[in-house]
């Protein structure tokens, strides 16, 4: 039997939602699908940066959250359900935490070992992103994530 493929970032950040923000399930990926989505919202992650720690096996990216929504047949964007969705994400990251707690060992894909994620936080603001020529509503924040691949960690 091989080894468990070592997990990354957007693994780890897609798990996280899931994991932390009721709802989502089927809603979160790194390529934004064609409609129709379930409940008609979509979040769509991307690792955008930050230092992976030196000298021990720790990752402290920066992830992207882009938060559709949309109204299947309509010309007019979503925005206040695109921001509740972006707000729910924000509201994860807090210090009061709902769901998980933020230093949980979570499961990835199939042949894909564990990871510990050890802190989220939100780095930005949620905000608009205007001008979508799809119809579709976009707000986006950027979190971002210490964690570890649990293979690496001594007991």
């Amino acid at each position: 039997m091989s080894a468990p493929l070592l997990p990354n970032t957007e693994l780890v950040a897609r798990a996280w939602l899931l994991a932390a923000v009721t709802g989502l399930t089927g809603k979160v990926a790194t390529t934004l699908p064609d409609p129709p989505w379930t409940d008609n919202e979509f979040v769509q992650i991307m690792s955008v940066g930050g230092t992976p720690d030196p000298e021990l096996a720790r990752f402290n990216p920066a992830v992207t959250v882009n938060c559709y929504a949309m109204v299947p047949g309509s010309t007019k964007p979503p925005w206040g359900r695109a921001a509740q969705l972006a707000m729910r994400i924000w509201q994860a990251t807090l210090p009061v935490r709902y769901s998980p707690d933020p230093a949980v060992e979570l499961d990835l894909p199939d042949g894909y070992g564990r990871a510990i994620v050890q802190s989220v936080s939100a780095v930005s603001d949620v905000r608009r992103l205007p001008s979508d020529p799809s119809q579709y509503a976009v707000y986006n924040l950027d979190i971002l994530f210490s964690w570890v691949p649990a293979s690496v960690v001594v007991p």
